[in-house]
């Protein structure tokens, strides 16, 4: 920003100021100027300006300051001299009805003039002056007396009662108005300010206005006037403004008291409806897969977003203070038919800008979409072989389907049609009729034309289809039987039979790689094949076999059956055993492994499943299969035993025959020594010829009745499921004797409670007997 070179102090008349960018305003009191700035006072106008250095420099009428600051005194003095009336000047200012003490700067005390930024208005404070009855003849060498000077006294009667006339000096009271231009549009123009009092003044009355403007009404007179330029400030934007202008002070208008008004004369400036126009356009040309590219156009910047809605649904932003925003689009995407087009979109919407006046253009946005070529194939297939007087059946694929019918044409002449929607279409064709001779042949056929299904790119294959026709025969059949039931172990004998005799060996070849030949003039042929050798699992089943191939015979057809000859495979019985063995000996707390066993391996898993709920598994091809049983946990109780568990049930293996042994397999569970601890405790402290209570306790509840004998012979019992028992035993009797000590008890043996190792504590319970004060009396006699 530009630097503040001065503040206007104070103004007469109308000053004005043209910034570097060339606005013209009127200057009021408070107004800053800035370095560029040009100052003109006008033919009737002054100014007094605050330097920013802190000089004051007074500006008279015709005056031009160009506001770059002064470089030096020498300048200053320069634009003083300048601004100087001289006395001849002020002379005749006065005889034009100016009034000097409000024209000039003032001398006598009182307030600065102008405060900040205008605020003060050109007022003054009250200045309150001594009545010293004193008076000056202010001669200047031509007449300076009022309307109303005849008749003036020289008695000033400043209060007090009076009978002098004083009718010539009465001050009416006076009540003014202002008016304003009520309206202008933002094209600018002149706005009209008019002062009205209702009293006439005797002298020029002058009106300050609160925009630095000044009204005078002449003497005798009851209006004044004055006209303020407004600069065109014609936009596009909705910015309809108000100017309000007040009375902020006036001078002069000897004869009247006049009342301010402090009611603003407002001028409403309006918009003048300008438009701003909003057009479209849009990619010339996209290729069919591509985006178009929408661009919304202002002919003005925008004050606020501008949002513009078009007929395809999408949305255009105008950033503010933008021109133009843009939306892309999607065209269809990419395919194999000719479908280019072209795309109209036009603005069906637009808001925001703070436009006076949007109008979206009607003219639509249009973009012309072009194909990209793709290829579509077309293929000719035929069936593969077919005998003499049957039909060919010619199919036509596309590798996308038609839009619309697709017409084949093909080298024989026939037509394929391919429906709309569909990637294909067929055609049989007949060919020559069964003969008695042998001509097998081949028939080769191609496309030789193709139209329709609206595809950009059309390319039928030039590759053949071809069919081999061959001659229709006289069939002979051959078909397979074999034995009905074999034991495992045995034989079976398959037969191959013809329907007619060979007229050359057959040789006829079985799916299980056997060979059966007929002899050159038979009808059938044998031959034995080894079933499985015994064994001990389920594998009765049925053997089935088939024809794999036969040649020979010089036949013309010769048709070997499809038809399985099927034999049945017994089982022989052949039992397999299954047993069951065990840890021999476990502790308390551990494992036990059960082992089961088998005489031949298992085909596919066997479960086994025992007394005590556990389960072995043996998987498929193995004899023995094992599982881990938890023994009751560690305790501290004897409870030694053996574990017996036998085979309750055994299942697959495919064996003809599984028999689990019932022998038991028998685990001993020794105990593991484990103490039990015992302690004895006592009252801490009794008194002699009380009580002293003995607690033995178990670190482990006790399986049976324990007995605890102290050293005392007392004896304790703790009852079975328990872990302390106590004795009340009588603490040394009460005596006059000082005789107070320890009691020392410990345990000198426990039994029973079932325990592995029960071990009492050799630490003493200890009880301090405390003497009961008891009093011995000593007598004397003589």
């Amino acid at each position: 920003m530009s630097s503040v070179i001065a503040v206007v102090k104070s103004i007469v008349g109308q000053v004005f100021v043209v910034s570097p960018e060339g606005i013209r305003r009127v200057l009021i009191e408070g107004d800053r100027l800035y370095t560029g700035d040009q100052l003109d006072t006008g033919p009737s106008g002054a100014v007094t300006l605050d330097l920013a250095d802190g000089r004051t420099l007074d500006l008279g009428r015709d005056t031009q300051w160009s506001a770059n600051a002064p470089d030096s005194s020498t300048d200053l003095a320069q634009a003083t001299a300048q601004a100087a009336p001289s006395v001849e000047e002020l002379q005749q200012a006065i005889a034009a009805g100016v009034d000097p003490t409000t024209a000039l700067e003032a001398t006598a005390a009182g307030a600065t003039a102008a405060g900040t930024g205008g605020a003060a208005g050109g007022g003054h404070s009250f200045v309150v002056l001594d009545a010293t009855a004193g008076s000056v003849d202010p001669t200047i060498g031509f007449p300076t007396e009022g309307l109303a000077a005849a008749a003036a006294t020289d008695d000033n009667i400043l209060g007090g009662d009076t009978t002098a006339d004083t009718t010539a000096n009465a001050v009416l009271n006076a009540t003014m108005t202002l008016s304003a231009t009520p309206t202008l549009t933002e094209a600018g123009g002149v706005l009209v300010y008019t002062a009205t009092v209702t009293q006439a003044p005797q002298t020029n009355l002058t009106v300050t206005l609160s925009n630095g403007a000044v009204i005078v009404i002449p003497a005798g007179q009851l209006t004044g006037s004055v006209n303020v330029p407004l600069a065109p400030n014609d936009t596009v934007y909705n910015d309809p403004s108000q100017i309000s202008v007040t009375v902020t002070g006036t001078t002069g208008g000897t004869g009247i008291a006049v009342t301010v008004p402090t009611t603003p004369a407002v001028t409403q400036i309006t918009d003048t409806i300008d438009t701003t126009t909003v057009t479209l356009s849009a990619s010339n040309t996209v290729t069919e897969g591509g985006q178009i590219t929408y661009t919304a156009t202002l002919t003005n910047p925008a004050q606020t977003p501008v949002t513009v809605t078009l007929s395809n649904g999408s949305v255009i932003t105008i950033a503010a203070g933008q021109t133009t925003g843009t939306v892309n689009v999607e065209t269809p995407a990419n395919d194999v038919y000719n479908n280019g087009s072209t795309v109209s979109t036009t603005i069906t919407g637009a808001t925001g800008g703070n436009f006076e006046n949007l109008v979206p253009s009607t003219a639509p946005a249009v973009t012309t979409i072009t194909d990209s070529a793709d290829t579509t194939g077309l293929t000719l297939t035929a069936s593969n072989t077919i005998t003499e007087g049957g039909s060919i059946v010619y199919t036509a694929t596309l590798t996308n389907p038609a839009q619309t019918p697709v017409t084949v044409t093909l080298s024989n002449g026939s037509v394929i049609t391919i429906a709309a929607g569909q990637t294909t279409g067929t055609v049989n064709v007949e060919t020559p009729a069964n003969d008695v001779y042998n001509n097998g042949s081949t028939v080769s056929t191609t496309i030789t034309g193709a139209t329709g299904g609206n595809f950009e790119n059309l390319v039928p294959s030039t590759a053949p289809a071809v069919t081999t026709i061959t001659d229709s025969a006289d069939t002979t059949g051959l078909t397979l039987t074999a034995s009905n039931t074999i034991t495992e172990g045995g034989s079976i004998v398959y037969t191959a039979t013809l329907t007619n005799p060979a007229q050359t060996p057959v040789t006829v070849t079985l799916s299980n790689g056997s060979v059966i030949t007929i002899a050159a003039g038979q009808t059938t042929g044998t031959v034995n094949v080894e079933t499985p050798a015994n064994d001990v699992y389920n594998n009765g089943s049925t053997v089935s076999t088939t024809i794999t191939g036969a040649t020979g015979g010089n036949f013309e057809n010769l048709v070997p059956s499809t038809a399985p000859a099927v034999t049945t495979i017994t089982d022989s019985t052949d039992t397999t055993g299954l047993t069951l063995s065990a840890s021999e000996t476990i502790t308390e707390g551990g494992q036990i492994t059960y082992t089961a066993t088998l005489t031949n391996p298992a085909q596919t898993p066997v479960t086994v499943t025992l007394s005590n709920g556990a389960v072995i598994n043996i998987a498929a091809g193995q004899t023995t299969g094992t599982v881990n049983v938890e023994t009751p946990a560690n305790d501290v109780y004897n409870n030694g035993s053996t574990v017996s568990t036998t085979i309750t049930g055994a299942t697959g293996g495919n064996f003809e025959n599984l028999v689990p042994s019932t022998t038991p397999a028998v685990t001993t569970i020794t105990d593991s020594v484990d103490t039990t601890g015992l302690s004895l405790s006592a009252s801490t402290e009794v008194a002699e010829g009380g009580s002293i209570v003995y607690t033995a306790t178990l670190t482990n509840a006790a399986g049976s009745p324990v007995t605890v004998t102290l050293s005392n012979g007392a004896v304790i019992n703790i009852a079975a499921g328990a872990t302390t028992g106590t004795v009340t035993v009588d603490a040394p009797t009460d005596d006059v004797y000082k005789d107070a000590g320890k009691v020392e008890v410990s345990i000198d043996q426990a039994t029973g409670g079932n325990f592995e190792n029960l071990v009492p504590s050799t630490t003493p319970a200890v009880t301090d007997v405390t003497d009961t004060i008891d009093t011995s009396t000593v007598s004397l006699t003589a």
